[in-house]
């Protein structure tokens, strides 16, 4: 079979957009629709995080919003390579996702719902941080709640990940 160059170019282009569109925000508008559902009303002690994330990816735009949204001052550090910031801070490979938030003594990485966050500061367990590793479909600046609970995990310095809290 013989395929023009014409429809190569064409599926080429229609792929690329597809497989980069998840994470490409590209606008200043805001992402409301992705918080609408995540609403929190508990108190966490503290006032300002900041938030490594690639600079053109809009989930992460999305998360901030959530946390500026919910009356936390965001310093976003924009960085080309996230993986060097997370080896850095010691997050496990295990626990990454696409953002890694400093709040306070604590490591946050990815989409945690702040439930789970005021969780950890009201319980202070031994552990660098908590994450919802990977791209978690239903959580804040990926979308509304799900009917399923979100699975977050826990990640001590050594390394060792386990599982936290359901929100």
């Amino acid at each position: 079979m013989r395929i023009s160059r014409r429809k190569l170019c064409s599926a080429g282009t229609a792929i690329t957009l597809s497989a980069v569109s998840g994470c490409l925000g590209g606008s200043d508008e805001r992402a409301d629709e992705p918080n609408d559902d995540w609403t929190w009303s508990g108190t966490i002690p503290v006032t300002t995080v900041v938030q490594h994330h690639d600079p053109s990816c809009g989930c992460c735009s999305a998360y901030a919003d959530y946390l500026d949204d919910h009356g936390f001052a965001v310093e976003l550090e924009e960085t080309a390579d996230p993986e060097t910031v997370k080896r850095d801070l010691a997050v496990p490979q295990d626990a990454w996702s696409c953002h890694t938030i400093e709040f306070g003594d604590y490591l946050v990485e990815g989409h945690v719902p702040l439930e789970a966050i005021e969780r950890l500061f009201e319980e202070e367990p031994a552990v660098r941080g908590i994450a919802a590793p990977g791209m978690s479909k239903y959580s804040p600046g990926m979308g509304p709640r799900g009917d399923d609970p979100l699975s977050i995990v826990a990640f001590e310095e050594g390394g060792d990940v386990f599982e936290y809290v359901e929100v």
